[in-house]
């Protein structure tokens, strides 16, 4: 993508005040080797973490477990200021189940997310001395490289990119040796359908539908020779990749699908004004999503489900809670903030 282009893409996109992408979900199996992974590998600090249970978590998530709903969260962040977090969950009730052995990244539902590191070859050498196997040799797009790999704790796959100057995260806030996070991608039925979410609810400005992937690179994430249209839109310093394949077929998800199974759950949308937040929670269900819980009225989250039931989260963090939702690092965190703070609609 033509840097130019980018800027007055970005210009626009600030001008009409959309919300950001700021968090990609994980559910682990393994907890600490997946926050390991996150930290010693690729970079991520650590942001903090805590348990839930309860009624609110189980009705947030949709899950099969009244008030008996148990889960442990972890949070990491990289450079981005208010967006870029990782967040983990792994879930004891219901137990968490594992990825179905058949899933292809086609198959609808979030499927991948790409993060751009500082130094390529030095986290090259890191995956390596972890024992972590890339799925391909890395590939070469516009002089910069991309590789992927598979996550073991949430099955997930990862995209390790170049600092490219053309990717928006490339371009947030000042460097730092901390990573960002590039994008996230989900696999949908219904392209046009997912634009009335991401371009007119939520307000995301559609760019070039090149500006992250060309076809050769479904190689990465071994999909070589797979037919698919698509739709990128930027999401503050994030982009989004919706794809519909045409070509391997998208399986739905299992009928007793769970968010708390192991894979990537979802992606939040972050808000500081709460009159912007509910105006987009509103617009969603005109559009024909559900949400799972009231609107909070202070800071928390709404999960909605929207194309082919996939889930997305809509994050209300007013100024100066940041440290309570895990989305700045531990030692720069206001002492008790994380763990002691009480929030009305806490997550």
């Amino acid at each position: 993508m033509d840097p130019a282009r980018l800027s007055l893409n970005r210009n626009e996109h600030r001008s009409r005040r959309v919300t950001k992408l700021v968090q990609v979900a994980l559910c682990t199996s393994d907890m600490p080797r997946s926050i390991r992974a996150f930290v010693e590998v690729l970079g991520f600090l650590n942001a903090g973490g805590r348990p839930r249970w309860g009624a609110h978590v189980s009705r947030l998530q949709e899950l099969p477990t009244g008030d008996d709903a148990h889960v442990m969260l972890w949070w990491l962040v990289g450079r981005q200021e208010f967006g870029g977090q990782i967040e983990l969950f792994h879930h004891t009730s219901p137990p968490q189940r594992p990825r179905r052995d058949d899933w292809l990244p086609s198959d609808l539902g979030w499927t991948r997310f790409g993060i751009v590191v500082p130094d390529f070859d030095l986290t090259m050498r890191y995956l390596s001395q972890a024992g972590y196997v890339t799925m391909t040799e890395p590939m070469d797009s516009n002089g910069y490289r991309r590789v992927c790999f598979r996550e073991p704790g949430a099955d997930t796959i990862v995209e390790i990119m170049e600092e490219d100057p053309s990717l928006p995260a490339a371009l947030a806030g000042s460097y730092s040796p901390q990573p960002a996070l590039s994008y996230a991608a989900v696999s949908v039925s219904d392209l046009d359908r997912a634009r009335i979410y991401f371009g007119e609810v939520f307000g995301f400005t559609e760019i070039e539908p090149d500006a992250i992937h060309r076809p050769e690179h479904e190689k990465l994430w071994g999909l070589e020779g797979a037919q698919s249209g698509c739709a990128v839109f930027m999401a503050g310093d994030v982009l989004l990749e919706v794809v519909q394949y045409e070509s391997p077929t998208p399986k739905e998800p299992a009928p007793d699908y769970l968010l708390s199974d192991q894979g990537m759950m979802n992606v939040a949308m972050g808000y500081r004004d709460r009159s912007e937040f509910i105006n987009h929670v509103a617009a969603a269900e005109s559009a024909g999503a559900t949400r799972t819980t009231e609107i909070p009225e202070v800071s928390g989250s709404v999960y909605l489900r929207i194309v082919d039931g996939i889930s997305v989260e809509l994050f209300l963090v007013p100024v100066g809670l940041d440290a309570s939702f895990g989305l700045v690092p531990e030692e720069l965190a206001p002492p008790g903030n994380v763990f002691g703070a009480k929030i009305s609609g806490a997550k």
